[in-house]
């Protein structure tokens, strides 16, 4: 059995085609339809994932992990009772969790899957979650796009030709797919977004009003008691999800901290207004960011047919007026369950792949532009964002000495959207040796630099002197962000484009 699995900062899900052809949500081993993506560590032996797990991060916060998806592909190592775990051994816990229900559920054993993961992950991150499910046991037929993944849930459902913007902003990733639909095929035209903007992001404009709140009230720091500040984000997301449905709630917390006369409490009134108004900037970046990616996409809001929400931030009344605002002429469907929808369009992708789903087609584009750095420090593209893959590209380059022995191939990647002032960010997916090439004088030498994008949108970079056949290729395991001034990474051994 395949299965699609939606592997998400907050909460995860797991899905497969039943007998009928549609795609089915597996519930897990409480009944619930949603597996939140924390990890409790009771001891060296027994881990516990999802609920379970979140209900002892108020007590045992320093064994609990949450929200693990933001630090994929990053050197970030989290410490419990003196072990370190990286983000792809804790991502393995879950999506094991996630094999384990979809077994128990579907009575067989899980022989594959399609993982989704943001559209705007960047290699190193495709690359950590792919070893994660490699960790977990399972093979991973397909890393999907998670906009990608809503369109296809949403489209295949559909029978006419229609211009589809998909907007999904879960708890910590914000994702734009522009996509073209049309009698079964599928086709997306450009990606954009953020992957460090999502509900984590509002919940922590919540949390920093009440602390700064009680500070002012009482004169006592809560930022540095991490049983008080658990005990904030718990509720600030409740009355996140309260805000959704209300226009005011209240954030009522016992015993939060003592004073000189006893006891503390936080009873605090929060209005939908006011959220709102805090979360200003956060609004005013999404819509800096949907516009960018049309842009890119050298189409108006005029051209958007209909907008598809997926996760569960996108239920926010104040994003949903945003992009009332902003596309005043599209359908806006609301009906379709946010928290589901990309669960959904990974079960389809896996029963399109095992045979059991036909007559849909799928074309992605790469999220990022792909090329190296010259001897000179500028950044030569050899893939350009919104370009479909599978895809390979190649280019020659040429040696900067006489008699050069070896040549270093740099590898970045470009995002253009990380700074939506209009800047460019330098994402170093890593570097390599060519060496053994043909002793020649400056220029002479012909170095064929490839990129090649497979299908689960991760790069394979390859370099070889033409002259003597020699060759090597890059295995990327490392991740740096460079600013412009910092983009200069090495002289002298760096390739000459041709």
């Amino acid at each position: 059995m395949i299965v699609g699995i939606d592997l998400g900062t907050t909460n995860s899900l797991v899905a497969f085609i039943n007998r009928e052809g549609k795609a089915e949500i597996i519930i897990n081993e409480r009944g619930g339809r949603l597996t939140p993506s924390v990890i409790y560590f009771k001891n060296e032996q027994e881990v516990l994932v999802g609920e379970v797990a979140r209900n002892q991060a108020l007590l045992k916060a320093g064994q609990t992990i949450s929200s693990i998806k933001r630090h994929m592909g990053s050197d970030f190592q989290a410490e419990i009772s003196g072990r370190t775990y990286s983000p792809v051994e804790i991502s393995a816990l879950i999506l094991r969790k996630l094999s384990d229900y979809a077994k128990e559920y579907l009575g067989q054993e899980i022989e594959a899957a399609v993982v989704t993961v943001p559209a705007y992950f960047n290699d190193n991150q495709r690359q950590a979650t792919y070893m994660a499910g490699e960790l977990a046991g399972l093979k991973i037929l397909q890393l999907l796009n998670e906009p990608t993944a809503a369109a296809l849930a949403y489209a295949s459902e559909q029978a006419e030709k229609e211009h589809i913007l998909v907007l999904d902003i879960g708890g910590g990733t914000f994702d734009i797919t522009l996509m073209e639909y049309e009698k079964g095929l599928c086709r997306v035209k450009a990606t954009g977004g953020s992957s460090s903007l999502g509900g984590m992001d509002f919940d922590q404009r919540l949390a920093e009003h009440i602390v700064q709140s009680f500070q002012e009230a009482n004169e006592i720091d809560l930022r540095n008691d991490m049983v008080a500040m658990q005990q904030i984000y718990i509720n600030v997301e409740k009355a996140k999800l309260d805000l959704s449905t209300v226009k005011e709630c209240s954030v009522l917390i016992p015993y939060i901290s003592m004073g000189m006369a006893g006891p503390l409490h936080i009873n605090q009134l929060l209005q939908r207004e006011q959220f709102n108004y805090l979360c200003r900037d956060l609004y005013q970046e999404i819509k800096e960011l949907i516009g960018q990616t049309l842009e890119r996409a050298e189409v108006d809001e005029k051209w958007i047919d209909v907008v598809v929400f997926a996760g569960g931030a996108s239920r926010m009344p104040g994003f949903r007026e945003l992009v009332a605002e902003i596309f005043p002429t599209a359908a806006i469907r609301t009906e379709i369950n946010p928290d589901e929808v990309v669960a959904l369009g990974a079960a389809l992708k896996a029963g399109m792949l095992s045979g059991q789903v036909k007559d849909v087609k799928l074309f992605d584009v790469t999220s990022h532009t792909l090329g190296i750095e010259d001897h000179e420090g500028e950044f030569i593209p050899l893939i350009a964002a919104n370009t479909p893959y599978p895809t390979v590209e190649s280019k020659l380059f040429t040696t900067v000495e006489d008699k050069q022995e070896e040549v270093i191939i740099h590898i970045l990647q470009r995002d253009e959207m990380s700074d939506v002032d209009g800047s460019e960010d330098y994402i170093s997916l890593g570097k390599f040796h060519l060496s053994g090439i043909r002793k020649a004088a400056v220029g002479e030498a012909n170095i064929d630099v490839t990129f090649a994008i497979d299908r689960n949108g991760i790069l394979h970079v390859s370099a070889m002197d033409i002259d003597t056949g020699i060759q090597n290729e890059i295995e990327i395991n490392g991740v740096g962000y460079l600013s412009k001034q910092q983009q200069l990474f090495r002289r002298g051994k760096n390739l000459k484009v041709i």
